[in-house]
């Protein structure tokens, strides 16, 4: 096993925290941005819409050349809890997991397969183990640059550079629930090397999800899609 350090902030969970964000937000929203909201505010939001209670969600990750043939079909099982004291998150993929704790503020990620880095592709799937945990949400130095609509919802881009690379993401993240719906991998041009995108959201169990994500490599042409198909509360209590 392998297990990677990076310097990436703790997710916050903390009620009182998420209200001031919010608060914040739509207060810059009103003003029609006079002062611009500070990207790593509006990643901070996002983290504070994860869900605190701990979840399982199960679906499946389909790949399909780009003439439409079925190249894998593969299991799904993501355990969350960032609500615990030390978060955690596990990640499972057919036969490749991802354990990703947090101590003293510093998250560690254990991989089954020990070459694996948080931006390695998966089984040749097309989708990264960043991907399936939204670890750009940590990552630092971003920058707001515009506003767009997605899914006919008003969005923030975000640009963020990944660590160790020339490239960078670009994120359309959902205003009002903080929702990530779309980001684009570009490189050192700004040219956009792959797509990541919610094509679809549902409640369930009182959660918004997004139930269907698509990754479109602009070089091969595969589009990977994962689904959600279930999702389970892991205590007692009952949820909204």
């Amino acid at each position: 096993m392998l297990i990677r350090v990076l310097q990436w902030p703790i997710p916050e969970t903390s009620e009182l925290k998420k209200l001031l964000l919010t608060s914040l937000i739509s207060i810059c929203s009103i003003a029609g941005f006079a002062e611009p909201l500070p990207a790593d505010d509006i990643l901070a939001f996002v983290r504070s819409s994860l869900p605190s209670d701990p979840i399982t969600l199960t679906g499946r990750l389909k790949v399909r050349t780009a003439k439409g043939f079925t190249q894998a079909n593969l299991p799904v099982v993501m355990e969350l809890n960032w609500g615990a004291e030390k978060p955690v998150a596990s990640y499972r993929i057919d036969t490749e997991t991802l354990d990703i704790t947090w101590e003293d503020h510093r998250p560690r990620y254990t991989f089954s397969n020990p070459g694996s880095t948080p931006t390695s592709d998966i089984l040749d799937t097309g989708i990264t183990w960043a991907d399936l945990s939204f670890s750009v949400l940590w990552w630092p130095d971003a920058q707001l640059i515009d506003e767009e609509k997605k899914i006919n919802r008003d969005c923030y881009v975000v640009d963020v550079p990944i660590p160790d690379s020339e490239h960078s993401m670009r994120l359309w993240i959902e205003k009002k629930m903080g929702m990530l719906l779309e980001a684009q991998t570009l490189d050192a041009k700004k040219q956009q090397i792959r797509r990541m995108k919610i094509k679809s959201i549902k409640k369930i169990d009182g959660m918004w999800v997004a139930k269907d994500l698509e990754i479109q490599d602009k070089a091969t042409g595969t589009r990977t899609t994962l689904q959600i198909t279930d999702l389970q509360w892991n205590n007692s209590q009952e949820q909204p």
